[in-house]
């Protein structure tokens, strides 16, 4: 503006001065003219040369005027717009001040002007003086280095000496402390500022902490998700139905023992890979059959490079557009040859149990407590007569003889309980299904969990009916042989005596010439109980006796 006024200054004088030349010039060129071309009379001419001079000197005094008035006007009118100017630039600059200060003190972002050769603080807002727990007062104190942690304080120097070399803005990531000692992260920005005639710097800063905590979390989250596949040996893919382009994690090469850089990731090559008799699921047409939301489990068996056969876990899901058209399937893959070898290693050998159980002459009972299921070997229908096929899981415990069961049952709950015991041994009758009574002695061993618990009992129950009897008929045949054996030390032995005696006497009678009829008769009622005794020894040791 002060420009612009200088320049109309000297152009209005200029053509003043070029407005009087003009008419000066053309007032006495054409005064003179018309002078001698109407009067010829000197001393006539002479005399209006005379007023012709004052006639000059009162117009262009005229025009002087004029034009002074009109350059001093148009000056004051132009001075008056620079006054005008001026406050109005004033007043908005005012205005512009008080709204960035009200925009500074207000922002939401924690801001500070310190300046630039002290680091102190110059102007904090409201945010810097809430979030950092700073009073106005406190940072009236402090400087820039105030709000770093010691430990950070010769890094923060050396991006602090790179910015006061920089005219440009500058932004960065710091740690600041908190009044109460806390730790946060944060972004700052910097940048040039004029603040009352010196020179400062303005800093903002954005709290990051929680984005950072939340970023970190993210990452040790898939480090442990990515952790979790490896253990479980899970793997991740896709499939765009639109593309065609298939995706596998790091996981499926190592599933399928592949190299990522020379297998190609096509239908084709994947296919190739399963079992022969499992190629036909893999027809990606019979997706779009999918329920939404659906997920479509099933086992599939894949072969290595190296000719290894191997069981996967396959999890399905396909994706809809908002049409609720087919676009991407998403699977996962879990290698469960482990399992798979486990479970038929426990089918063999649940197979071998059964045809034991079969071949058993005792009755199996397999009771598993915590599915509360109990498995009959062959025995209780061979055995007892009972159907094993029936799902009856109270068929031992309800067919315990009534006088024997709340002995068993009290004797086997007391040994549960008991984590050092074993094993269970018990006698007990038990009705058959035809309503007979057989006498059963019960061995069992206890399957405890790592806390003690018994978590499965198997037991053999034995018919021990008929070797009680066998035992008793063999206890008879004892107490028969023992008769026989006392009546042949004892009641054999008396009349045998008297035969040998009454003989001897008969014998000696003889010698003495001497002859004694009743001799002859004793002897003949000796033997004749002799041979009583004899009847009855046989009577006891006959067959019909010992059987």
């Amino acid at each position: 503006m002060e420009k612009k006024i200088t320049f109309l200054k000297r152009f209005s004088s200029f053509k003043i001065v070029l407005i009087y030349a003009v008419v000066s010039a053309v007032y006495i060129f054409t005064s003179d003219y018309f002078l001698e071309l109407f009067i010829h009379d000197s001393g006539l001419i002479s005399k209006l040369q005379t007023v012709k001079g004052l006639l000059f000197i009162v117009i262009t005094s005229v025009l002087l005027h004029v034009l002074m008035t009109m350059n001093i006007n148009k000056l004051s009118n132009y001075y008056r717009q620079i006054i005008d100017f001026k406050l109005v630039s004033e007043e908005k600059s005012k205005l512009s001040k008080q709204e960035y200060i009200d925009l500074f003190n207000h922002s939401p972002v924690p801001m500070w002007i310190f300046d630039a050769d002290t680091l102190k603080f110059l102007l904090v807002n409201e945010a810097a003086s809430n979030h950092y727990g700073f009073s106005q007062e406190d940072y009236h104190s402090m400087t820039i280095k105030n709000i770093r942690p010691k430990e950070d304080l010769a890094m923060f120097e050396e991006f602090l000496s790179y910015s006061l070399l920089t005219d440009s803005s500058l932004s960065t990531t710091l740690r600041h402390q908190k009044k109460n000692g806390d730790i946060i992260n944060v972004k700052i920005k910097t940048t040039w500022v004029n603040f009352e005639g010196r020179k400062a710097r303005l800093a903002s800063a954005v709290d990051i902490t929680n984005e950072m905590n939340t970023q970190k979390t993210l990452l040790e989250t898939n480090t442990r998700l990515k952790m979790a596949c490896e253990i479980a040996s899970m793997g991740y893919w896709t499939n765009d139905l639109n593309t065609s382009e298939i995706i596998w994690s790091d996981e499926m090469y190592k599933i399928f023992e592949t190299n990522p850089e020379t297998f190609a990731l096509t239908m084709d090559n994947i296919k190739s890979r399963f079992h022969p008799e499992e190629r036909h699921k893999l027809n990606t047409a019979t997706f779009s059959n999918f329920e939404i939301n659906e997920i479509v489990e099933s086992e599939q068996r894949i072969i290595t490079e190296s000719g290894k056969i191997k069981w996967i876990l396959e999890r399905i899901h396909l994706i809809r557009d908002d049409n609720n058209l087919p676009i991407r399937l998403e699977g996962i893959a879990v290698d469960i040859t482990n399992r798979k070898l486990h479970e038929q290693e426990i089918f063999e050998s649940n197979e071998r149990f059964k045809i034991l159980a079969k071949a058993t002459v005792e009755a199996i009972i397999d009771w598993d407590l915590i599915n509360d299921t109990i498995f009959y070997g062959e025995g209780f229908n061979t055995m007892f007569g009972y159907e094993t096929g029936v799902a009856n899981k109270n068929l031992w415990l309800k067919n315990i003889h009534p006088d024997d069961s709340k002995r068993v049952k009290r004797d086997l709950r007391k040994a549960t309980k008991n984590a050092q015991k074993e094993f269970f041994n018990a006698e007990y009758r038990f009705v058959k299904a035809n309503g007979d009574m057989a006498y059963i002695q019960h061995k069992g061993i206890f399957i405890r969990n790592n806390d003690g618990e018994v978590a499965r009992i198997i037991g053999a129950m034995v018919d021990l009916t008929e070797s009680l009897e066998n035992m008793n008929t063999i206890e008879q045949q004892n107490k028969t042989l023992k008769d026989i054996s006392w009546t042949q030390s004892h009641v054999v032995r008396a009349p045998l005596a008297n035969l040998l005696g009454l003989i001897n006497l008969l014998k000696d009678n003889k010698k003495m010439g001497y002859t004694d009829d009743r001799l002859i008769d004793y002897i003949g009622e000796s033997a004749t109980k002799l041979d009583h005794i004899i009847h009855e020894i046989v009577k006891k040791s006959s067959l019909k006796d010992l059987n």
